[in-house]
């Protein structure tokens, strides 16, 4: 597996190393450590040009810079077999995004800043645009409430749809090696729209459960998957009329460290869909997040998209 890890000055950011280090790889991971230095945005209001130490500046921040993700890759101690060190030059969200489409990355690792809405606002921002844009699988690690440190992975909760992307979040547990006491929740939410007349409900009732049974069925063969690799696991379908919500509950109520939920490019309909509640998520739950995706699909879906522009365009 390859794997970039965002890195910054900043505790969360160390909370996510730690983090990323204390999965239980079953392989050693290939390593891209990312810190993008941020050109300043002055100009001179007298004459309208950039101050003539701005390249000075820009390369004491880039050697500051060098001299942190040297630090951190010196002091990592975990299951590295490779590893390399990137120190770009402009925004961290764009700069990450094009060293993960270069390493062909199978995985981005980032910290989260803040609990509140108006820290996810001002703060957040980076890791909500990465794991809202990346073609590949994202983790964004948020620390304990009051703490820069990473919680110990305890309790998973994996968000099921009941679409492909389940099948692929189950694998993607596969290149772990998972101790003992580890608990898998799967959990899929079944959407109830509150305002039907009961009358409506009434003559749906049959088709009503006619869902829930293939519902279950998915699960619990998803289930047993799970169980194979020595993982506890329960499985619970829970009503709710917004799906991201009633997730973000169900992590809370359960003391859930991590949450899966998958993400695919398989059709714009899917990518509403999943794309808003996967954001909702990424944005309200309190603990870490991982969206799953597929970047082979990911890659397949924005050349066809493109090709389907060229063509109209001619």
């Amino acid at each position: 597996m390859r794997v970039l890890l965002a890195n910054d000055s900043s505790q969360h950011s160390k909370a996510a190393a730690d983090y990323l280090l204390s999965l239980p790889f079953r392989r050693p991971i290939d390593l891209d450590i990312v810190s993008a230095v941020v050109p300043p945005m002055m100009i001179d209001s007298g004459t309208m040009l950039m101050p003539t130490d701005l390249g000075l500046f820009i390369d004491e921040e880039c050697e500051a810079a060098k001299q942190r993700v040297e630090q951190t890759a010196t002091g990592l101690s975990g299951p590295v077999h490779s590893l390399q060190t990137h120190v770009p030059v402009g925004s961290p969200s764009t700069e990450l995004l094009k060293v993960a489409e270069e390493s062909d990355a199978d995985l981005i690792v980032l910290g989260a800043v803040g609990h509140s809405a108006l820290e996810r606002v001002l703060l957040g921002s980076i890791s909500d645009y990465v794991a809202t844009h990346s073609g590949t699988s994202t983790l964004i690690v948020r620390p304990l409430r009051e703490s820069s440190e990473a919680p110990a992975l305890r309790k998973i909760v994996i968000a099921l749809s009941g679409r492909p992307e389940d099948q692929r979040m189950i694998d993607w547990l596969k290149p772990f090696k998972w101790a003992g006491g580890i608990e898998v929740h799967l959990v899929r939410i079944l959407h109830v729209n509150s305002f039907y007349r009961q009358d409506i409900r009434q003559k749906a009732s049959e088709f009503w459960t006619d869902y829930l049974k293939q519902a279950n069925e998915h699960m619990l063969s998803l289930e047993s998957a799970v169980q194979e690799m020595g993982l506890d696991t329960e499985t619970h379908l829970v009503e709710g009329d917004h799906i991201g919500e009633t997730l973000v509950e169900y992590a809370d109520e359960h003391g859930c460290d991590l949450m899966m939920i998958g993400d695919s490019d398989s059709g714009l309909l899917t990518r509403v869909f999943l794309g808003s509640t996967s954001r909702y998520v990424l944005r309200h739950a309190h603990c870490s997040v991982l969206i799953v995706r597929d970047k082979h699909d990911h890659r397949e879906a924005k050349q066809a998209a493109a090709a389907k522009t060229h063509a109209a365009a001619h």
